[in-house]
């Protein structure tokens, strides 16, 4: 592909999509001459070396996909003239040598003339810097603003503008500050692993009211989670890894298309809403590394689509809900663990139903551990899980909840995410 030897190649050609087709090579510097050229998609190939600077001579062009190859260097100056370009996207490249400055350390500031652009993802790309006031009025037209896994530090504005049903995924970076309020409504917010403190905002339904996507894990939020949370057409709401603190509303039963909830690792309390047993079309529930207390709510058998339940350090107390066998039988539940509370009594003779049970932690409790010999019949465990899924939930988008567990293997905890369904295991040590 890097050579052509017409003097004016394809002169009238406006869309090139070459995406996932194994293409090796630099991209070539003639691609700068198709004057009519107005999509360019090259993802998911092997071009290496940089990016060519005759592309920023291409006065029509309005998508430009370079995501998901082996390019390296910075991005030419000469893509401030790209005056249409409404879509760029050159995430998970190479573009790690920085001495230019163009597009990392510092913010980039070519996106200053960028009047048209719609969607932006620049994640990945080494920016350890604040974001400049002047792009917050190119923010309010972008449907998608991605700059996660950067280092941007400093504080967003608030209210925060952006387009109506943006996606905002700022996650792995060093932002700081209150959560802000957005001026327009939002289908998806990630937030996670930033250095954001204070409250989840109150009136969440009245400001988020269309959100599906929402992911705050990983900062330093405290206080309650609101009352209004079950108000909204949630997918995935995970605020694990916070510092919230006081009990979870029962609204939260409301949120009918909710799919993942995470609530692990913060100081929450109380016992485990019944509500939670509204949520058909949860798969997977973390509530994990809490003080929560009493027993496991009977209503938890009509989780139908359940996958994980990790109710794991806890304060949990009670018989060891027998019900698990039964209720969930038929179900596909791979992850069962409830290790670190005070469960007491035997564990059910029905256990062997849970056929697609692959790790079960029931360790550091007070069970009387006499293991049925029907345990030999969790067929999952028996058989050996050569097919590597990923346990993704929730997706929308493009953005997930990935599955993620932390298993005590040989007294050392080892936290599985992307092999986790490779896993098998039985814990029940620690327990009479």
């Amino acid at each position: 592909m890097e050579k052509c030897d017409s003097k004016r190649p394809l002169p009238s050609l406006r869309y090139l999509k070459l995406s996932n087709n194994g293409l090796v090579g630099k991209i070539p510097e003639w691609l700068g001459q198709l004057k009519n050229l107005q999509q360019l998609r090259l993802a998911f190939n092997f071009f290496e070396g940089p990016i060519p600077a005759s592309l920023g001579k291409l006065p029509n062009l309005a998508n430009l996909v370079l995501s998901r190859n082996q390019l390296n260097g910075t991005l030419p100056d000469s893509f401030g003239q790209l005056t249409e370009l409404s879509i760029l996207d050159v995430s998970s490249n190479f573009l790690t040598d920085w001495k230019s400055c163009h597009l990392g350390p510092s913010f980039p500031t070519w996106l200053k003339s960028q009047k048209e652009l719609k969607f932006l993802d620049i994640s990945n790309a080494s920016i350890s810097d604040s974001i400049p006031g002047w792009f917050w009025d190119i923010s309010s037209s972008l449907s998608l603003l991605n700059f996660s896994f950067n280092q941007l530090n400093g504080e967003l504005p608030n209210p925060f503008p952006a387009f109506p049903f943006a996606d905002i995924d700022l996650s792995e970076n060093l932002l700081k500050g209150t959560i802000p309020l957005l001026s327009a409504p939002f289908e998806l917010l990630d937030l996670s692993n930033n250095k954001f403190q204070g409250h989840i905002p109150q009136n969440i339904s009245e400001v988020m009211p269309d959100l599906i996507f929402l992911s705050l894990s990983g900062n330093e939020i405290s206080g309650e989670i609101p009352a209004t949370i079950g108000m909204t057409l949630f997918q995935v709401i995970d605020l694990s890894n916070n510092k919230l603190t006081g009990n979870v509303p029962s609204s939260i039963g409301k949120c009918s298309y909710l799919k993942a909830l995470d609530l692990g690792n913060n100081n929450l309390s109380g016992s485990v809403p019944s509500s939670l047993g509204q949520l058909i079309q949860l798969q997977s529930l973390h509530l994990n590394d809490n003080k929560f207390s009493g027993g496991v709510p009977f209503s938890l058998k009509n989780l139908f689509s359940l996958e994980t339940l990790d109710l794991g350090n806890n304060r949990l107390s009670g018989k060891f809900p027998a019900w698990i066998s039964d209720g969930f039988q038929n179900l596909r539940i791979l992850i069962l663990r409830l290790r670190s509370n005070s469960f007491y009594g035997e564990l059910p003779l029905g256990m062997s139903s849970l056929s697609s049970l692959q790790v079960l932690d029931l360790a550091e409790n007070n069970l009387t551990v006499n293991v049925p010999t029907s345990i030999r019949d969790l067929n999952a465990m028996v058989q050996e899980q050569k097919m590597n899924e990923y346990l993704l939930y929730g997706k929308y988008r493009g953005i997930y909840y990935e599955e993620s567990l932390v298993v005590n293997l040989k007294n050392q905890f080892q936290k599985y995410t992307k092999t986790l369904s490779l896993l098998t295991s039985i814990d029940l040590s620690r327990n009479c």
